[in-house]
């Protein structure tokens, strides 16, 4: 089976790089060696082995632990079952954000179903793909499954300065989207004016919870998750809907039940990677409908403390990115 170079998660703050063991892919799946991964909200509720989210996004008895969710890559080899990647594609995709997941891609290699990745388009680098996929693809699901947007439809992004909330802008006019408006800090106006808003809401002037124009939106999509429904609900129109990255007792049963007789609804997020989903945010980068997510800085995996200090600097502009291949 062998062993692998893999940063670990030995307490709340500190990691360490380790050998652990290499996985093998099992029917269905591909084994891919990891060029370059990414850092995101999520590494920290899992160092810190949070229930709540941290429990709903990774597995946190496993040992050891291993976290890290964005990649890129090639295929290193296949399993039965897999007729659609060879040895040598360049791949890109993100582990699911499940409790499930015992794996994670600040390592060598992880194994990956071989339908929840895809290749990457042509034009984009690996640093760059490893970077998009997560945001994208969660910005995606959040307007289209679980908030119903669609071409005409009204919808106020939250937090659209962030990775999520700039593809969500992009992708909410890639739609063909009614009204696309945007909440953001005064640092990040210019840049999501830039990005196709027909407006954007400076947070520190106006408070959204009070101050947005009773019933004017088919979608709320707090891409922060900090705000609740009952702060934004006057701000829906009847059926409209708040999709919120973050789960809150509105967006469980059977509180989410209750909100529903109202007509409006509260739901939370869960992205899921999926190649179709994947393809269609990598044909929107190759044409240069959507942009894919700044880069912050590189960082080798050998400097990874360097990196999560990045991570968690309010400076950052940008996915701070990690490279694994030649980079121990």
């Amino acid at each position: 089976m062998g062993t692998m170079k893999a940063v670990t998660l030995i307490d709340k703050t500190s990691t360490k790089i380790e050998e652990i063991t290499k996985p093998s892919p099992e029917k269905g799946e591909v084994l891919v060696k990891v060029a370059y991964s990414a850092l995101d909200t999520a590494f920290e509720e899992v160092a810190r082995r949070t229930f709540i989210p941290g429990g709903l996004l990774h597995n946190l008895k496993v040992k050891p632990l291993v976290a890290g969710w964005h990649y890129s890559g090639t295929v290193e080899s296949v399993a039965a079952g897999v007729d659609d990647w060879k040895v040598g594609d360049a791949v890109f995709g993100h582990l699911q954000y499940a409790s499930a997941t015992r794996q994670g891609s600040l390592a060598e290699y992880i194994t990956v179903p071989a339908s929840e990745c895809a290749e990457i388009p042509e034009g984009v680098t690996m640093d760059a793909a490893a970077a998009v996929a997560t945001e994208a693809l969660t910005a995606l699901q959040g307007m289209r499954d679980q908030g119903g947007l669609s071409e005409g439809k009204s919808i106020l992004i939250i937090a659209a300065g962030g990775g999520v909330g700039t593809q969500a802008v992009q992708i909410a006019k890639v739609m063909k989207a009614g009204a696309v408006h945007a909440v953001c800090s005064t640092k990040d106006v210019a840049k999501v004016k830039k990005l196709g808003a027909n407006l954007v809401i400076d947070r520190t002037i106006k408070d959204i919870a009070s101050d947005l124009e009773a019933a004017s939106y088919d979608v709320i999509f707090d891409t922060s998750g900090k705000y609740s429904f009952m702060k934004l609900r006057y701000a829906l129109k009847k059926k409209g809907s708040l999709v919120s990255t973050i789960p809150s007792i509105s967006t469980l049963p059977p509180f989410s039940s209750f909100i529903a007789i109202s007509g409006k609804r509260s739901k939370a997020l869960m992205v899921h990677c999926n190649r179709k989903d994947l393809e269609l945010v990598g044909t929107w980068i190759k044409t240069g409908e959507i942009h894919s997510i700044p880069i912050d800085k590189v960082y080798n995996i050998k400097n990874f403390e360097d990196a999560r200090e990045r991570q968690n600097d309010s400076k950052k502009s940008g996915r701070v990115v990690i490279k694994v291949q030649d980079g121990w």
